[in-house]
């Protein structure tokens, strides 16, 4: 209440309206001072308060509190906010109280958050140590959810709300790259399924060796992001290691209008990008974090997709609205699933999440790492039945961020899962 502010906190409000980005106090602590000791002194010579007043107040230090869910999940608060205009529409304008209950888990925001700052300060260091031009500022977005029933449990959209508002885990489209491929093998299993044959298992053989594709009078040699080929190679092997090569192979003989026909059962954020190309099998189709979220509950849902959702009920007096939970759409049996969950266990195992082990995550879980060309985007996705998370880092204007899934993403992923399921 405006009655509890202390004289220096009054006066530290009303200077920060003439400019509040500028003269904010979690951006700019000494702006801020120097705005609230002018106010201060225009109270003197106005004749609100006395010289001995201001003074005292001038020597109080500038302090900033966490303010409940408003600080602790603001990207959060902002999507619900969405999220009520549209599961409601007029709710948050009609008169008298408004009382709206939230999947949010607080104690595991908590932890994502953690996870988040100490993830993105480890990015900042090693981008400063390359000194590559001038200062680049990653960003990054997690998103934890309960994959049995959707709810969405943890969500930063950003390092720093008080700097930058645009929230990159509901709004920030990027390509997801090799977090893709999981996709991509549910497809060739579950047309082997269609057909009766049994030909194709975690355990067949593919050759990974350069090769080079033509579609559309155009020529298209994909490389693997390490530059090296493993030969013969089983398909679970390939997928722990992300190779490129074996899953374009693997696309091709499924057949790329299958891959693309699977991934709009999905309905899983603009379907109409996906393209039956060979280049589809690397993931060019762009997703938020939360969009990738949701596609992975194909794997923790026996084949069917489990529709996200963020608000329990909304209150107003005697009046309670619940929004419909919905069902989502069935993509693929229940075996052909299971295959691809066993496959990305191996992805922490013994592939490019095997440093989650060495970092002490203990649990059983399966997950997928993503890179993009040129090392724009880092994904990194990962599951147990309880908890699915995604996690994504790279810069706002799309520019290279030069580190891999496993480098950026993994950390923050490993951080978060290891507390959220202590």
């Amino acid at each position: 209440d405006v009655r509890n502010l202390t004289l220096s906190e009054a006066a530290l409000i009303a200077g920060i309206i003439q400019s509040p980005f500028n003269h904010s106090p979690f951006n700019n602590p000494q702006r801020a001072r120097d705005r609230r000791n002018v106010v201060l002194g225009a109270m003197v010579d106005a004749g609100y308060i006395t010289a001995d007043a201001a003074e005292r107040a001038k020597k109080e230090p500038i302090a900033v509190v966490a303010r409940a869910v408003d600080n602790e999940a603001p990207y959060f608060v902002d999507y619900i906010g969405d999220a009520i205009d549209t599961t409601f529409p007029g709710a948050l304008s009609r008169p008298g109280a408004l009382d709206i209950y939230t999947t949010l888990d607080l104690n595991l925001q908590r932890y994502a958050q953690e996870a988040v700052s100490a993830g993105i300060a480890s990015v900042d260091s090693i981008l400063a140590r390359r000194k590559r031009g001038p200062r680049r500022v990653a960003q990054a977005a997690l998103v934890a959810v309960d994959p049995r029933s959707g709810e969405i449990l943890a969500f930063i959209g950003g390092r720093s709300y008080n700097q930058s508002q645009f929230n990159r885990a509901a709004a920030a489209r990027r390509q997801v790259g090799s977090t893709f491929k999981p996709f991509v093998y549910l497809a060739a299993f579950e047309k082997a399924a269609d057909e009766g044959t049994a030909d194709i298992s975690p355990a067949t053989i593919v050759y990974d060796e350069p090769t080079t594709w033509s579609f559309d009078n155009q020529e298209w040699t994909p490389r693997n992001y390490d530059g090296e080929y493993d030969g013969a190679i089983t398909l679970r092997r390939a997928l722990a290691m992300s190779r490129n090569v074996a899953a374009v192979k693997v696309a091709e003989q499924t057949g790329y209008d299958r891959i693309v026909s699977l991934w709009k059962d999905a309905k899983v954020g603009i379907t109409d990008q996906v393209k039956p190309y060979p280049s589809v099998a690397l993931g060019v189709v762009e997703l938020t974090p939360l969009e990738v979220a949701q596609a992975y509950t194909v794997f923790t849902n026996q084949g069917t997709l489990k529709p996200l959702r963020s608000i329990v009920n909304v209150t107003s007096g005697e009046e309670v609205a619940r929004p419909k939970i919905e069902k989502g759409p069935k993509v693929a049996r229940p075996s052909t699933a299971f295959l691809v969950t066993h496959m990305l266990r191996s992805v922490l195992n013994e592939g490019t999440g095997a440093s989650a082990r060495a970092n002490g995550f203990t649990a059983d879980a399966a997950g997928k790492s993503g890179t993009t060309n040129d090392l724009r985007d880092a994904w990194f996705v990962g599951f147990t039945p309880e908890l699915l998370t995604v996690v994504w880092v790279g810069l706002d204007d799309n520019q290279p961020l030069g580190l891999s899934g496993s480098q950026a993403a993994l950390p923050i992923w490993t951080a978060f899962m290891k507390n959220a399921l202590a």
